[in-house]
């Protein structure tokens, strides 16, 4: 259903809105200039953005490492579970499978905490990106005013875009931009 939505949005913005700027284009004598930028490729120039890669990397790979001691853990729990089972009494053996639920619960909640969508990376991600595209959007805005562009479409994001030529990326104008506007 998003995604019926969401091509129906772009079909409308594809037909409508051109027709809407055109007209007003043609009340002041200009056309319908678009154009294109890849984000992810302006991303990749930005000094702050390769940091804020590298922390992530960091962080997630510190989760990552605790993930791994709890299911260490939790294998060697019940490796000597399965030996001593048939030496245990039945109380014994209902504890040890609690505890050992209590792992497997213990990793689920770890893991949705840090990597959820709503997770402790997913936050910092957020964070750490919020400054840098606000960045982009401000060079993107500068240069395709300059260059008298009425649209800008993102190259990386997907349903977006259905065509375009070479001429209309800007992107390299923005990374310019970005460069000798510091």
């Amino acid at each position: 259903m998003k995604k019926f939505i969401l091509v129906a949005a772009t079909a409308l913005m594809f037909v409508a809105v051109p027709k809407m700027v055109a007209q007003k284009g043609a009340a002041t004598g200009g056309g319908v200039k678009i154009a294109t930028a890849d984000v992810e490729k302006i991303a990749k120039e930005l000094p702050e953005a390769i940091e804020a890669d590298k922390r992530l990397t960091e962080v997630r790979k510190k989760c990552i490492d605790t993930l791994g001691m709890i299911e260490s853990k939790y294998k060697e729990k019940l490796e000597a579970y399965k030996k001593g089972k048939a030496m245990m009494t039945a109380d014994a053996q209902k504890k040890e499978e609690e505890e050992l639920l209590q792992l497997q619960q213990q990793y689920g909640m770890y893991q949705e905490q840090k990597f959820g969508n709503a997770g402790d990376l997913a936050r910092t991600r957020d964070e750490m990106l919020k400054p840098i595209l606000q960045k982009i959007q401000q060079a993107i805005s500068a240069v395709a005013k300059k260059n008298g562009y009425n649209f800008v479409f993102d190259k990386t994001a997907s349903g977006v875009l259905i065509y375009s030529e070479d001429a209309s990326d800007i992107t390299f104008k923005v990374i310019d931009f970005m460069k000798n506007n510091k």
